[in-house]
């Protein structure tokens, strides 16, 4: 399913690309940063405490989706109110009326969080990444292609948006229905979860932070054209970025969260979701960096081309931002929700000041400076769970050593390829480097799997491959 997405996400990224430019991108960048943050404040860490909380009954469910949505109604009030300022603040005039429209959608995203915190709960991933999956391709394929053809601008991909935010709903109410409860407060019931969903709630706003601080400094400090540049850089590897990083979200928190009780099952579960993001990351990594002016060229077209140095600056650090998710699926499903917002904080200061005096120098300085402290921040964190389960450094390391050795064939192979075709058109470079490497890595993982997995990442795969056939 996510692979599905993915596909899709190149065709219609590829297709706006060449409708809409850098500045009217930075638009829509700029405003869903606001959007984001208030979903974020909307959850007050409610969707975790869904997933991890043991004793959860339909009061403490009422009593989540009534402060989701009251939340969540206060926000876009407020977000409607602001929107001036906020432009003002951001140096985007625009952002006034695109802000106030957004605000709309915010109670509809309240609402899916916590229906996919439920789905989740319940282990339906699949029915959660099919309903996402449909309302995408319906919002983006259907709407935002068509308009920002017509030449309705950065609206093309506003209207897309909320149209996305509220085919989820309609969806989800229909297949989540026999779960649902209906929005009602109960004190004691708050009383119960509140500890719980502040610690989250801190590490979902440092997170958020972390994840947007840099954009609002390209936004504030350089401008917004260059706010599109970085943006699309970004999203183009958040692709398989988000493909790993799902795994974390969708099935290591949950399954990490049966076993926080037993710290032996536990360090070993941490081993393979190290293995198994390592083995998946650090090749997607070396190919991305070896092809990444190719695939600017062949995905955004010519005029994105200063989006090359960030490419391979975020690129460079897939692994590092997914594998900074399985240190916080661990944290989080041992319930040490406040060490772990302690964590985001250190990381949201690190993104903050790397992006913050790198600014000046420009939006290649900023993406290498944010990439740094991507990786600074992953070994603290890394530290800190390592030392949380009992895992030593050695095993730690040595579970990344195959992963490292077949990136680094993956790179001198691509290397090899852009050699050979110097000069050829960069579609046909990608095309033949993604199926020379493809081929390479097919085989690889028919004759041994061990040389890209390790011993238990191989673990994994022998378990999902178990669990299909029954």
């Amino acid at each position: 399913m996510f692979l599905a997405r993915i596909i899709l996400n190149i065709f219609v990224t590829a297709v706006l690309a060449r409708l809409l430019s850098p500045q009217e991108y930075g638009v829509v960048g700029a405003a869903l940063i606001v959007g984001a943050l208030g979903n974020t404040i909307a959850d007050l860490g409610m969707s975790h405490v869904v997933i991890q909380r043991k004793d959860l009954d339909r009061r403490h469910m009422g009593t989540i989706s009534f402060l989701s949505l009251l939340i969540a109604t206060c926000l876009a009030v407020l977000q409607w109110l602001l929107a001036g300022q906020i432009a003002d603040f951001l140096h985007v005039p625009e952002l006034v009326l695109v802000s106030r429209v957004l605000a709309v959608m915010m109670v509809a995203n309240a609402f899916n969080l916590t229906v996919e915190a439920i789905l989740s709960r319940h282990l339906k991933f699949k029915i959660s990444s099919m309903a996402r999956l449909v309302s995408w391709t319906a919002s983006h394929v259907g709407l935002a292609i068509p308009l920002a053809y017509f030449g309705l601008s950065y609206w093309a991909l506003v209207v897309a948006y909320m149209a996305e935010a509220f085919i989820l709903a309609s969806i989800y109410f229909f297949i989540a229905r026999d779960y649902l409860v209906s929005p009602r407060f109960d004190m004691q019931s708050y009383r119960d979860i509140r500890s719980q969903s502040l610690g989250y709630s801190l590490a979902g706003i440092s997170s958020f932070t972390a994840t947007y601080i840099d954009n609002v400094i390209v936004a504030r400090l350089i401008g917004t054209a260059e706010l599109g540049i970085y943006s699309r850089a970004f999203y183009l590897i958040a692709m398989p970025a988000n493909l790993f990083g799902n795994l974390n979200k969708s099935v290591v928190f949950p399954l990490l969260s049966k076993v926080h009780h037993d710290k032996a099952r536990l360090r070993t579960a941490q081993l393979k979701g190290y293995a198994l993001t390592a083995a998946l990351a650090l090749p997607t990594s070396a190919f991305l960096c070896c092809f990444a002016k190719e695939l600017v060229l062949t995905v955004l077209g010519q005029k994105w081309m200063d989006a090359v140095p960030p490419v391979i600056a975020f690129s460079a650090v897939i692994y590092f931002r997914v594998g900074y998710k399985v240190c916080g699926a661990v944290m989080l499903a041992t319930g040490r929700s406040y060490r772990s917002a302690s964590m985001q904080i250190t990381y949201m200061a690190l993104v903050a000041s790397f992006a913050f005096f790198s600014a000046p120098y420009g939006v290649n300085a900023v993406a290498f400076a944010v990439s740094g402290a991507i990786v600074t921040s992953f070994i603290l964190y890394a530290a800190v769970s390592c030392r949380m389960t009992g895992l030593s450094a050695l095993d730690f390391a040595l579970v990344h050593v195959p992963p490292v050795a077949f990136a680094a064939a993956v790179f001198a192979t691509g290397s090899a390829v852009k050699m050979l075709l110097a000069g050829s058109p960069d579609y046909l470079v990608l095309a033949t480097g993604l199926l020379v490497i493809g081929t390479l890595s097919v085989v690889t993982l028919y004759l041994r799997a061990s040389l890209i997995f390790g011993k238990y990442g191989v673990e994994v795969l022998q378990s999902m491959t178990s669990k299909k056939l029954k």
